[in-house]
C-alpha cells in the first residue's frame, strides 16, 4: 500500500478495508492508541478476541512472532497481533532481518499492527533501522503518521467529551484548554474528565480551567510576557513567582521569553512585508502543525512597535549573557530584565 494520513485510514476502516500490516506512529499518541484499537476491532470481532488477538507490550523474539503470525485463527476470518513500541535498534542484525522478512510475508489470515505509542521518531530523518522498518510496513500494508490536530479540532473533541459527561464547555474555553495542553488529546481528555468530575453536571468555566488544570511552563511564560506587554507588571511578576515556586530553571524561563519575543518580532516584520502568517511561518521554517504559533504572534504584535520589540530582544540578550557568565543571582537578573521591558514605550 503506502504512507497514508489519518483521514485516509479513518475512511478505509469505515469502508471495511483492511491491510495486512499497519505501522502507527507520530506525536499524537492518543490517536496512535485509538487507531490500534479500531484496527483490532475491525480485524477481529470482540467475542473472538480472547482467542484471536495477541498484544505484545514488549516486542517478542522473531521466532515467537513468526509462530504467532503463521498460526491460523480460531473460528474467525482473521487473527490480529499488536506490538507496542518496537525499536529495531534494540534488535541485533539477525533479529532485525528476521522481523523484516516476517513483515514482508504476512499471511492473509493475519493483521499485524506495530503501534509506536511512546517511541519518538524523527519524521524528517528517522534512524536507519527504523526507516527500513517503516518502509517494509508501508510496502506490505500502510504506515500512518498521527500528527497533532488543530486547536479547533481538539476544542471540538473537548466539547463533545464534556457533553457526554453532562457538562457544557464553550468553544472558546475548549480552545484555551487545548492550548494549555499543547493540543495533546491525551492531556485534554484527562483534564476534561477531571473538570467534569469536579463540576458534576454544571458548565465548565475559564476560572475552573485556570484553577484545576496545571499550566505547562511555556504557557505560564507566555502569560508572563502577555501581562508584561499589557503593562500589568504586578501580574507579570506574580506569574514569575509561581514559576520559581515550581522550580522552573531560570535559563528555561529566559529562553522561552526570548523565543516568544522573537516570534513577535518575526510577526511584526512579516506583517510589514504584507505577508500572511502562513507565509511567515513557512519562511521561518515552522513545522506545518505549528503555524498557529505565528498566527497568535501576528495578533499580539499588531499593537506593538518594531522599536519596542527590538529593545526587548536586546534586553533579553543581555540578560542571557549575564545569566551564563555572571555570578549574580539568576532570579534577580530576570527580574531586572522584566523591569526594563516594563518601562519601554510600546
Amino acid at each position: 500500500m503506502a504512507v497514508i494520513e489519518e483521514p485516509r485510514l479513518k475512511s478505509d476502516l469505515k469502508a471495511g478495508k483492511l491491510s495486512g500490516v499497519y505501522f502507527l506512529w507520530g506525536e499524537e499518541d492518543y490517536l496512535v492508541g485509538m487507531y490500534a484499537k479500531r484496527i483490532t476491532d475491525a480485524a477481529v470481532p470482540a467475542e473472538s478476541q480472547d482467542m484471536n488477538f495477541v498484544k505484545y507490550s514488549d516486542p517478542p523474539s522473531a521466532d515467537e512472532l513468526s509462530d504467532a503470525v503463521d498460526s491460523l485463527p480460531f473460528f474467525s476470518e482473521r487473527k490480529c497481533i499488536l506490538i507496542e513500541d518496537l525499536d529495531p535498534d534494540a534488535l541485533d542484525a539477525a533479529e532485525n532481518k528476521a522481523y523484516l522478512a516476517i513483515i514482508e510475508n504476512i499471511p492473509d489470515t493475519t493483521v499485524l499492527i506495530i503501534s509506536q505509542v511512546h517511541l519518538a521518531i524523527d519524521p524528517k530523518k528517522p534512524k536507519a533501522k527504523m526507516k527500513k522498518l517503516m518502509e517494509a510496513c508501508a510496502k506490505a500494508g500502510c504506515s500512518c503518521e498521527m500528527k497533532f490536530m488543530s486547536a479547533a479540532q481538539v476544542s471540538a473533541m473537548a466539547e463533545k467529551r464534556a457533553a457526554r459527561s453532562g457538562c457544557a464547555l464553550s468553544r472558546e474555553d475548549g480552545a484555551y484548554l487545548a492550548e494549555l495542553c499543547g493540543r495533546s488529546l491525551t492531556a485534554v481528555s484527562n483534564e476534561v474528565d477531571k473538570l467534569c468530575a469536579y463540576k458534576n453536571g454544571s458548565p465548565i468555566t475559564r476560572g475552573d480551567i485556570d484553577a484545576l488544570c496545571p499550566k505547562p511552563a511555556d504557557a505560564s511564560i507566555y502569560a508572563l510576557a502577555d501581562e508584561l506587554i499589557a503593562g500589568r507588571t504586578e501580574k507579570a511578576f506574580s506569574v514569575l513567582d509561581d514559576l520559581f515556586v515550581r522550580r522552573e530553571e531560570p535559563i528555561i524561563i529566559l529562553a522561552a521569553l526570548s523565543g516568544y519575543f522573537t516570534d513577535l518580532y518575526r510577526a511584526k516584520i512579516g506583517a510589514a512585508a504584507r505577508k500572511s502568517y502562513t507565509d511567515a511561518a513557512a519562511a521561518f521554517k515552522f513545522p506545518p502543525n505549528r503555524s498557529f504559533v505565528m498566527k497568535r504572534a501576528y495578533g499580539a504584535a499588531q499593537r506593538l512597535s518594531e522599536r519596542f520589540l527590538e529593545d526587548c530582544l536586546e534586553i533579553l540578550f543581555r540578560a542571557n549573557v549575564s545569566l551564563n557568565s555572571s555570578s549574580a543571582d539568576k532570579r534577580t537578573l530576570i527580574e531586572e530584565a522584566l523591569t526594563e521591558i516594563s518601562v519601554l514605550p510600546r
